[in-house]
C-alpha cells in the first residue's frame, strides 16, 4: 500500500507539562478510503531525511494551529511546525510529490507562494455554499463545512495558484497550482459524516 504522510497539529498540555504532536483519528479512516497507508509526521524530524527514507506517495498538510508570522499573539502558534511544513513543501515540489493542504494547510501553501491571508468573521463552525469555477470538479456548487478565521481573498492568492471554489463573500475556498500537483481546500473533508464522495473524488484527482 502506498504511504500518505500527514502533518500534525501541536498542542501544549499544561497538566502533563507536555508539548504533543497530535492528529484527529478521523484522518486515518479517510486516508484509508483514499487507498493509502497514513503516516503521521513529527514536527521535529528532518523533512528531507523522512522523504529520503520513507518515500511517501503524497503529503497532507493538515489543519490546526495559527501561523506564527501572521498572528504572533495567538496562543496556539508553533514555529517548529511552520518551519517543518515550509521545508516539507519545498521538498515535495522538488520531488514532484502531490500535496493536499487542508484549512491551515491551504493557508500555508498560499503563503509559501507569496500570497497572504486575512482574518474573517462568520466562517467558524458553520456550513456554507461554495461555487466551483475550475476544471477539476464536476460540481457547480455544494455546501461544505467551515472552521477557519483566516481567509484568502482573490487579490491575495499566491503565485501560480488558480481558484477552484469560491464562497458567496468571494473568498477562495479551494485552489490548485498551475504546474505542481498541489491542491488546497479550506473545509475539512475528515469532519464530514459520512465522508463526501465529492471530496474523495476531488482529492484523488491530485494525489
Amino acid at each position: 500500500m502506498k504511504i500518505l504522510a500527514i502533518s500534525q497539529r501541536v498542542e501544549s498540555v499544561q497538566g502533563y507539562s507536555e508539548k504533543r504532536d497530535c492528529l484527529d483519528q478521523r484522518w486515518t479512516d479517510l486516508i484509508h478510503k483514499l487507498g493509502f497507508l497514513p503516516v503521521p509526521l513529527s514536527n521535529l524530524i528532518s523533512p528531507s531525511e523522512f522523504v529520503e527514507n520513507i518515500a511517501p506517495s503524497a503529503i497532507i498538510l493538515s489543519g490546526g494551529n495559527n501561523i506564527a508570522k501572521v498572528d504572533k499573539s495567538a496562543l496556539d502558534i508553533s514555529t517548529e511546525r511552520d518551519e517543518f511544513e515550509e521545508k516539507l513543501l519545498q521538498i515535495a515540489i522538488e520531488k514532484n510529490i502531490p500535496v493536499l493542504g487542508v484549512c491551515r494547510g491551504m493557508q500555508m501553501i498560499n503563503l509559501f507562494f507569496n500570497g497572504s491571508i486575512s482574518q474573517i468573521k462568520n466562517h467558524i463552525g458553520i456550513r456554507h455554499e461554495v461555487d466551483f469555477v475550475g476544471k477539476y470538479s464536476e460540481d457547480k456548487s455544494r455546501v461544505v463545512n467551515s472552521y477557519h478565521k483566516w481567509c484568502i481573498e482573490e487579490s491575495d492568492i499566491g503565485n501560480s495558484l488558480v481558484p477552484l471554489a469560491i464562497a458567496s463573500d468571494e473568498t477562495i475556498e479551494c485552489f490548485y497550482h498551475k504546474e505542481y500537483p498541489i491542491l488546497g481546500i479550506m473545509w475539512h473533508p475528515e469532519r464530514e459524516e459520512p465522508y463526501s464522495w465529492d471530496d474523495l473524488n476531488l482529492i484523488k484527482r491530485f494525489i
